[in-house]
């Protein structure tokens, strides 16, 4: 008999220790989104995809990215828009939880438009479908804080049985943090600027600011000469308050442009690279915008 005990003893252990490591594993695909995750994720329960600094457009999986999403029982990503090389493995493994934060994007658009809209048939009025068109597709979806609350409540709604977490805490927050963020933005609103690629354009509708253009839709498709022509010209006529640029790619070409202009330079991280995972990271990035738009444009 105490022969048998002893032998029971280490596998005993082994299970017990298999317990303690079983918790919810959540994988946040970017880390933008791993910030909105930290806020009801416990820290050693929650891992990121791409690392910071990097972004979804020159992010390719390695096998030992493919273990984390093994490893993983919730992944919380943006979308195959965002994140095609994810699309492949949320239907191989079907079984986790694969929370696509642009779903909860369709739903917010629905809601806001509702089954009541009514056009006149304008110009006017098709630019403002054409932008609307874009804004609902712009893949970005970590900088529509409306769209973060929803999708964190989900993962939290998840978790729930097993942790106890509540969403409501950070959709207060975020609340607070948006009110403070328009306050701040207020007399800044007028203000004309470029940004480098069209990834802010829910954080601007949000905060109602005045974006003149972008140089590019998408880091991998270079510009045409007439629209850097047509910028310069913006930018010599004085009509543009500031230029941002963003650390992950080289700035040579928005040096090119404002050369020899008097413009103010800024910069904007879409990929929040030196906001620290926390529980208030969402909201410390969201303060951390506001403050790059204030500093550029006062």
């Amino acid at each position: 008999m105490k022969s048998v005990l002893q032998a029971l003893i280490p596998l005993s252990l082994l299970l017990s220790a298999g317990l303690s490591q079983a918790g919810d594993k959540v994988l946040a695909s970017l880390h933008p989104l791993g910030l909105v995750a930290a806020s009801v994720t416990p820290a050693e329960d929650l891992s990121v995809l791409v690392p910071p600094g990097m972004t979804p457009h020159d992010f390719s999986l390695r096998p030992s990215d493919i273990r984390k999403i093994r490893a993983a029982r919730i992944i919380f990503w943006g979308g195959e828009d965002a994140e095609p090389y994810l699309k492949e493995f949320a239907q191989r493994w079907p079984d986790k939880h694969w929370i696509d934060v642009s779903h909860f994007a369709e739903a917010e658009h629905e809601h806001s438009h509702g089954h009541e809209d009514h056009h006149d048939g304008s110009a006017a009025d098709d630019d403002h479908r054409q932008a609307d068109a874009f804004l609902h597709h712009d893949p970005h979806w970590w900088l529509a804080p409306e769209v973060m609350v929803a999708a964190q409540a989900e993962l939290a709604a998840v978790l729930q049985s097993g942790t106890k977490q509540s969403g409501q805490p950070f959709a207060r927050a975020v609340a607070k943090q948006l009110e403070k963020s328009r306050h701040q933005l207020a007399g800044v609103r007028e203000q004309a600027f470029f940004v480098f690629h069209r990834a802010y354009d829910h954080w601007v509708e949000a905060m109602q600011l005045n974006q003149a253009g972008a140089f590019t839709l998408s880091p991998e498709r270079k510009p045409g000469m007439k629209t850097l022509q047509s910028m310069r010209e913006q930018l010599q006529r004085g009509d543009i308050k500031c230029v941002f640029s963003e650390p992950e790619f080289s700035p040579a070409l928005l040096d090119s442009v404002v050369r020899g202009l008097d413009v103010k330079r800024g910069e904007l991280d879409p990929m929040a690279a030196g906001i620290a995972i926390s529980r208030d990271g969402y909201v410390r990035y969201l303060q951390y915008l506001t403050d790059q738009f204030h500093q550029c444009l006062s």
